[in-house]
C-alpha cells in the first residue's frame, strides 16, 4: 500500500466512509480527525497519522 492515500482509500482503511472522512476534515473539526496533506488542491493522507489516529481512538477493557 502507498504511503500517501486519496481519501477514498484512507476511509475504506479506516472503515469510515468517505463523507465522514471529508466531514472530519472541515476547519471545526480538524481537531479530530486524521491529520491530512493538500498539495495543489489534492487531499492525502499518510499512513502512520492513520493508524495514530486510530490508536488515539483504542478503547481498552
Amino acid at each position: 500500500m502507498p504511503t500517501y492515500l486519496r481519501p477514498a482509500v484512507a476511509a475504506q482503511y479506516l472503515g469510515i466512509s468517505t463523507s465522514k472522512l471529508a466531514k472530519l476534515r472541515l476547519r471545526h473539526n480538524r481537531a479530530n480527525g486524521p491529520a491530512f496533506v493538500k498539495l495543489a488542491g489534492c487531499v492525502l493522507y499518510r499512513r502512520e497519522d492513520l493508524d495514530e489516529w486510530l490508536n488515539q481512538h483504542l478503547v481498552q477493557g
